[in-house]
């Protein structure tokens, strides 16, 4: 992970939740809590909400940067950006993504040639986190207008983008619906009782 720098984007609202799905608990901790604790040993960049940084503000590993709930994720990709040197990489992901941990961020970036400007994991055809931003692709970010997805970078001829297979489902996992939190949960609380 030298000269790369870990962000997870948590400034959503959830709406399409009907809760607020990264305070509320997953497998008995708060969502944002749980990633948080996950990547400790990465010192990951938070850009959350009010909510959000309540819930991890204990947390001495973590820079937080304050977002508004409204910001949708090229506004927070914004404010990280802004806050880490322009000579770093990004290693980037949202804050729902229950099964990511340091190992697997780790993992990926050192599989990220040395030359690609943008890189993220691909499993089963499905586009995952994190996505790597070199210096050269993350000179975009401020271009991007609020309701742009940042995934609209990979279609930037100027950038090398490279999709890298991946075989770990927790590379794809997110919880973007009340149906997909519920499968996931079950599947944490299975893998914690298999371990016993």
């Amino acid at each position: 992970m030298d000269g790369v720098r870990a962000v997870v984007l948590a400034g959503g609202s959830s709406q399409r939740m009907g809760f607020h799905k990264l305070v509320a608990p997953f497998d008995g901790v708060p969502l944002a809590r749980r990633l948080a604790l996950a990547l400790r040993e990465l010192w990951p960049t938070f850009v959350a909400t009010p909510e959000v940084v309540e819930t991890i503000a204990d947390l001495q590993f973590v820079q937080l940067i304050l977002t508004q709930p409204t910001a949708g994720p090229s506004v927070s990709l914004g404010l990280a950006n802004a806050a880490v040197p322009d000579v770093s990489s990004l290693a980037v992901l949202p804050a729902d993504v229950p099964f990511l941990d340091a190992a697997r961020v780790r993992a990926f970036v050192a599989r990220v040639p040395d030359d690609a400007d943008l890189a993220y994991p691909l499993v089963n055809g499905t586009p995952g986190h994190p996505v790597v931003w070199s210096p050269k692709a993350r000179a975009r970010i401020p271009g991007l207008a609020q309701d742009e997805p940042p995934s609209s970078v990979r279609r930037d001829p100027a950038l090398h983008v490279v999709a890298l297979v991946e075989d770990d489902e927790a590379y794809v996992t997110d919880v973007d619906t009340p149906e997909a939190w519920r499968a996931a949960e079950l599947a944490a609380r299975q893998a914690r009782a298999a371990k016993g």
